[in-house]
């Protein structure tokens, strides 16, 4: 009995050694698998690192603001567009706008707070995305329904022409109480009673107020509210007949002004031709009686 259990266990022994050194294979060629794996990965897989900043110009907006959206992505590859999202407080998809970032990776862009999809107040997320999911920004800001817009148009006469122009406008949080033309310093005032934050809306006619560059070119026109310059101002895309203005109002503002480089013509010299046609005329009528007068003379 003990011959035959001294010859069994050097082979029990051995095939235990024989699992364990297969278990320890597997084990070793398992983490080895998984390791390649997680580096394949990581080698296909885009940089985990949200490389990208954005701000928003305020906190709060109404109705008919423009929202300003700046920041950069610090990585540009190609013509990837930067996506950028709003989210109601439902998380209901309202403005969705894609742009190309500059070379250096800086983004700038104004958004009109407006539209049918724009219905609740609450908390609004801001979402900018650029290629892949992670490398994004959000911001939050809080959107409030703005008093009633007023849309209308006011008649604004030049004293040193004696012209008279219907300027249309739309305004919210205030109302329009005079419009005129100052030809001394080439502008056009309006004065408001504003109760809210809000928007002006202007739709100026070239003939009343233009803002040229050498060459005829549009200019920027400068913009004034109770004597403050100010750039948050945008203006949408002209025409032939008009330029078209949104001007941010505050609560309290009471006198917006917008300079250009030419403003409504007095008509001097058109005055100076009128007159001397009409002398013109008179002239050649007094010629013809005349000569009317001596022609029955002759008759008699």
């Amino acid at each position: 009995m003990t011959l035959c259990y001294d010859i069994w266990q050097p082979s029990v022994n051995s095939k235990m050694k024989l699992v364990i050194s297969c278990c320890l294979v597997v084990l070793v060629l398992s983490t080895f698998l998984s390791t390649v794996q997680y580096v394949a990965a990581e080698s296909l897989s885009p940089p985990t690192d949200a490389q990208i900043t954005m701000k928003i110009d305020k906190s709060r907006y109404d109705r008919g603001d423009i929202m300003i959206v700046s920041g950069a992505v610090k990585s540009v590859v190609g013509n990837i567009p930067l996506t950028l999202q709003i989210l109601d407080p439902d998380n209901n998809l309202v403005h969705i706008e894609q742009i190309l970032v500059a070379a250096d990776g800086r983004f700038s862009l104004p958004i009109r707070i407006d539209g049918p999809m724009w219905r609740m107040p609450g908390d609004y997320t801001l979402v900018v995305q650029y290629g892949f999911k992670h490398v994004s920004a959000i911001a939050h800001f809080q959107f409030e329904q703005a008093s009633t817009s007023i849309t209308s148009s006011f008649n604004v006469k030049d004293l040193s022409s004696g012209q008279n122009f219907d300027l249309n406008y739309t305004i919210t949080g205030g109302q329009v109480k005079s419009m005129v033309i100052d030809t001394s310093d080439i502008s056009l005032v309006v004065q408001i009673d504003s109760t809210n934050s809000g928007m002006l809306h202007l739709q100026v006619p070239r003939l009343l107020l233009d803002a040229k560059k050498p060459g005829n070119a549009d200019e920027s026109f400068l913009v004034f509210v109770d004597d403050n310059e100010i750039t948050s101002f945008h203006e949408g895309t002209s025409d032939y007949g008009y330029r078209y203005l949104d001007i941010p109002i505050t609560n309290g503002d009471s006198r917006v002004e917008i300079i250009g480089t030419v403003v409504v013509p007095e008509f001097e010299n058109i005055s100076s031709l009128i007159l001397v046609l009409a002398v013109g005329l008179v002239t050649v009528f007094t010629i013809l009686s005349k000569t009317r007068m001596n022609i029955k003379l002759n008759n008699l």
